[in-house]
């Protein structure tokens, strides 16, 4: 159809509309930067896992309130540790209140004194449990005759080592700083992984990973605050996830040699304060989560999505 065909009428009404359109994109725009940062960030899924929805959830006894730490055994049993004692708990999965089968002390527990045992790793028999100030416990035969070795690192206390793990790949355990990354280069908000030798007994003096608030920004468009507080490497991707508790609350997901490739905020309101989490062989996720304002302590379990 020819324009000089078109009622001049209908010409003014498609140009109001046009600019009419124009002008509600520009309103879009200019709106509040959290809300789009939010919205961005809840499309931006971790791979394979909906946190919003747990496919079950266990009710921890009151002497797990402070649950800061898990590592699978089987499907019915997780090893868990807390932060007031210097126990490991032998965890029964069957019913929905989960229940402490054993108490195993592997270190003297001074009354009234916070130890912060923060994080706990099993390897084949051995134990490894993770002091927030840097030492590591390594615990043999921890079922049994249980023997300690007090291994201690050049982190500290203001690293605040919170997440461990072990990694198949390099058959090491890996350390996640939740504060200052041991880095005298790096900046404040820098956050480090490092690896653990365990035929050595030793900390290797070079981080494994390093974490920036830009790699935040490249993939959400803020530069996200970011604590560490678990860590846990996927069985079968081989990918790196680890929980940030503090200021965000998330979970990301980075490629074994470091790269930042998912992002997703954690439901506050289910996931109170996310502590510790681990993975069974076949891809199923432990999440714990600590009890706030007079609530109990929660694990609970996401299966993957295929």
């Amino acid at each position: 159809m020819q324009l000089k065909n078109i009622p001049s009428t209908l010409i003014v009404f498609i140009s109001l509309l046009l600019f009419s359109c124009n002008q509600s994109a520009k309103k879009v725009s200019a709106d509040d930067t959290d809300t789009l940062r939010n919205q961005t960030a809840q499309q931006i899924p971790v791979s394979g896992y909906d946190l919003d929805h747990p496919q079950k959830k266990w009710q921890l006894p009151p002497a797990l309130l402070e649950i800061s730490g898990n590592t699978w055994i089987d499907k019915d049993h997780l090893l868990v540790i807390e932060d007031l004692h210097p126990n490991l708990y032998l965890l029964n999965l069957k019913d929905s209140a989960a229940v402490i089968e054993k108490t195993i002390p592997f270190k003297e527990d001074i009354a009234g004194k916070k130890i912060d045992i923060e994080d706990v790793a099993l390897v084949n028999n051995t134990a490894y449990a993770l002091w927030s100030h840097g030492t590591v416990y390594k615990i043999t035969d921890w079922q049994n005759k249980l023997q300690v070795k007090e291994v201690e690192t050049f982190l500290s206390k203001i690293n605040n080592t919170e997440g461990l793990c072990f990694d198949p790949v390099s058959q090491n355990l890996l350390i996640a700083c939740k504060e200052d990354a041991a880095e005298e280069a790096e900046k404040k908000s820098t956050r480090a992984i490092y690896q653990y030798n365990i035929a050595g007994d030793s900390l290797l003096t070079k981080p494994f990973m390093l974490i920036h608030k830009k790699d935040f920004k490249e993939l959400t468009g803020e530069k996200e605050s970011f604590y560490p507080s678990a860590i846990a490497v996927h069985p079968i991707t081989h990918d790196i996830y680890i929980l940030s508790s503090k200021e965000t609350k998330c979970m990301a997901v980075f490629t074994h040699d470091g790269v930042l490739k998912n992002f997703q905020l954690i439901n506050k309101d289910l996931l109170i304060q996310p502590e510790g989490m681990c993975f069974s062989p076949d891809g199923i996720l432990y999440i714990s989560t600590e009890g706030k304002l007079g609530g109990a302590g929660y694990i609970y379990q996401f299966t993957m999505q295929r």
